[in-house]
């Protein structure tokens, strides 16, 4: 019995440590200041861009970062939709998104940024049903 209780404490350490980030590698970055802006403004269900801005806290802007964005509905069960978007020119960053449904999203942007810190925000916005037809 001490053997199996040895033995299972011995993995269950193993598996905790392999559970923790690496604080060094990911830090948190609370001095960016993120916007996200959507095109057209008014999200409707089908394609549109995504524009995020990335600053410092003084409002200079943050280029060289690769964005991960993800779109989650707010209720259960639907598969997100996943895009990124690299180099940023002035702080802008450009990523094409899908709208696949219309209601209240989650986008959730995690931006890894030149010096090597992470920012990530969340963004509410309500889709409308009405398709955006380019002309």
């Amino acid at each position: 019995m001490k053997h199996v209780l040895l033995a299972s404490l011995i993995v269950l350490s193993f598996l905790l440590g392999s559970c923790r980030r690496s604080t060094q590698q990911n830090r948190e970055a609370p001095h960016v200041n993120m916007s996200l802006a959507v095109e057209p403004e008014a999200p409707t269900v089908g394609p549109a861009t995504l524009l995020i801005t990335l600053t410092d806290a003084d409002g200079n802007p943050i280029n060289g970062a690769a964005l991960e964005i993800r779109g989650d509905m707010s209720h259960a069960g639907m598969e997100p939709v996943l895009a990124s978007a690299e180099a940023g020119q002035t702080g802008i960053y450009e990523a094409p998104f899908e709208w696949t449904m219309a209601g209240d999203w989650i986008v959730t942007v995690t931006a890894s940024l030149p010096d090597g810190s992470i920012a990530t925000r969340e963004f509410d916005l309500t889709v409308s049903g009405e398709m955006h037809m380019e002309p």
